[in-house]
């Protein structure tokens, strides 16, 4: 027999149970009460219900009933079990466990295969919006892209000069110009063009204790002057822990400016103050924050106190990825992703580092899919 309780994910048991209770099975007195077989309901074994629903019903109408309240869909089972399961006997007739075993097999692989492809229609649609987003940002300037990869055309656009400075009272940037040259193109741009901010974060842990907090970077690309700000911080309260095990330790490797080393309130108050900024550099407070695998970096985050402004839009470089390869399984980590969109990477897991490469990977994967759609 099935081992249903070994076997079966627990949102199909649960779906399953709540069919069993449901007034549509409930009103279907011929299911109660047929042969010498015991009321369905009294049976509280799942998988001897399936075999009782089966058996009294037939295999049609119990698809039927399935579909109809889990929304499943079935393709025909094999012709070998037509036998056992398309009879409908006048007196109880139980399944071969054999073929019973591959019927609830079947419905879990539907399941699977159902879900799957809705995360891909999902994510593929987060893939097209970023696109979108990164396309029409306030201040995007097209550049030359003939001749050019977007991985090129990505870190050419960002390769900016900018000096300015933060009025801390007002929140706002102190205007400074910057000029950037791509191909045949020169861009100038100001801090008053209000472009969009995009955020990618990262967070480093201790490799033997995920509470402790050891870094945070997250870098900020601006749309209005294609520039990259990057920051660094590593958490003073805990430079007496080190990783080195089973994650390099590369603190002291950030590539892409200094390293603050502030207790972890004050970095939180850094970060948090940044996303601030973020969410006034335009009317509606629209601004984008990144991640490469982002479920566990938001955890941190708001384990961590840190409050996400309203007009904050999320975007996970893995998810957007899947949908570029049409995989929902593809979970590739970013090093081996960089890898392979052939993004130039050094000294990964600084979490400064990871910040900035998840950003470039983001604008790769939009600019890409940007001229796959052209």
């Amino acid at each position: 027999m099935y081992e249903w309780h070994k076997e079966c994910p627990q949102d199909i048991k649960k779906s399953l149970e709540s069919f069993f209770n449901s007034k549509d099975f409930l009103d279907r007195p011929n299911v109660f009460y047929k042969g010498v077989v015991p009321a369905i309901y009294c049976i509280e074994d799942s998988s001897k219900k399936w075999v009782a629903l089966i058996a009294f019903t037939g295999l049609e109408e119990t698809h039927r009933m399935v579909c109809e309240k889990l929304k499943f869909t079935f393709t025909p089972l094999h012709a070998a079990r037509s036998t056992t399961f398309s009879q409908v006997n006048p007196a109880p007739r139980l399944p071969l466990p054999a073929a019973y075993n591959k019927f609830i097999k079947d419905i879990i692989k539907a399941n699977k295969a159902q879900k799957s492809q809705e995360r891909l229609i999902q994510w593929k649609a987060t893939l097209d919006c970023a696109t979108n987003m990164v396309l029409d940002a306030p201040g995007v300037r097209a550049a030359p892209t003939t001749g050019t990869s977007p991985a090129a055309a990505t870190a050419a656009a960002a390769v900016v000069d900018l000096t300015g400075t933060d009025d801390e009272e007002s929140g706002q940037n102190t205007p400074a110009s910057a000029t950037t040259t791509t191909g045949s193109t020169t861009i100038t741009a100001s801090l008053q063009d209000g472009g969009m901010w995009f955020i990618s974060v990262d967070i480093e842990s201790h490799e033997y204790n995920h509470d402790r907090i050891l870094e945070i970077g997250w870098s900020i690309w601006d749309s209005g002057v294609h520039k990259f700000m990057d920051k660094h911080y590593a958490i003073s309260d805990y430079r007496h822990l080190k990783n080195g095990k089973f994650v390099a330790d590369r603190r002291d490797r950030f590539m892409f400016g200094e390293t603050v080393w502030e207790n972890l309130q004050g970095s939180i108050a850094a970060f948090q103050q940044d996303l601030e900024k973020a969410a006034r550099r335009n009317e509606n407070g629209q601004f984008v924050l990144i991640a490469h695998d982002m479920t566990s970096d938001m955890k941190y985050l708001s384990q961590m106190g840190v409050t996400f402004p309203e007009g904050m839009i999320q975007f996970d470089t893995l998810e957007m990825n899947a949908a570029r390869v049409g995989d929902s399984n593809c979970k590739m980590g970013l090093g081996k992703l960089l890898d392979e969109v052939d993004i130039e990477n050094y000294c990964l897991h600084n979490a400064g580092n990871d910040a900035h490469y998840t950003l470039e990977l983001f604008l790769w994967l939009t600019r890409n899919n940007g001229l796959q759609r052209a």
